[in-house]
This record gives structure tokens, sequence and C-alpha cells, in this order.
């Protein structure tokens, strides 16, 4: 992924299932069957955004599209060799 929106909204999403997921266990120990239902049908929902979203930044690595805050890093080969001493 090269869009920092996208990814974040990603994160964001991975967080919500976590939080959801950790309800659903609760319900399930509580036995609070209704509110299974409707955690499974959140989960549900969250877990196909994320897979729009990850289709999308598929799309978008495929094109090679860059975001402009993207920085271009050395290789290592360039690091070695600016901190290796001279001897």
């Amino acid at each position: 992924m090269t869009n920092p929106r996208l990814e974040d909204h990603v994160v964001g999403l991975e967080l919500q299932i976590v939080e959801l997921v950790e309800q659903k266990q609760r319900a399930e120990v509580q036995g609070r069957t209704e509110d299974i239902k409707e955690l499974e049908r959140q989960i549900d929902a969250l877990q196909a955004e994320m897979a729009t979203s990850a289709e999308v930044a598929s799309a978008d690595g495929a094109r090679g599209e860059t975001d402009d805050a993207e920085v271009a890093a050395p290789s290592a080969a360039e690091v070695t060799s600016e901190s290796s001493p001279g001897f």
C-alpha cells in the first residue's frame, strides 16, 4: 500500500474487528445469543470493507501509484558504504 490514508483506514478496520471479536467472545461466555448475532454481522461488514480496501490498495500498487508522502530510502549498500570506516 502506498496511500497513507488507505493504510490508516485498514489499520482502523483491523482494530475495530479485534475489539468486536473480543466483545463476541465475552458475549459467548455470558450466553448473550442476540448480541453474538449482531456482533457477527458487524464483524462480517468490517471484513468486507477491509477486503474492498485491500483490493483498492492492490490496484493502486499495480498501477504504480505513489503518494507524495513517500520518502526514498537509501539502499543497504549505500548505508553500509557511508557508515563503514575507510581503512
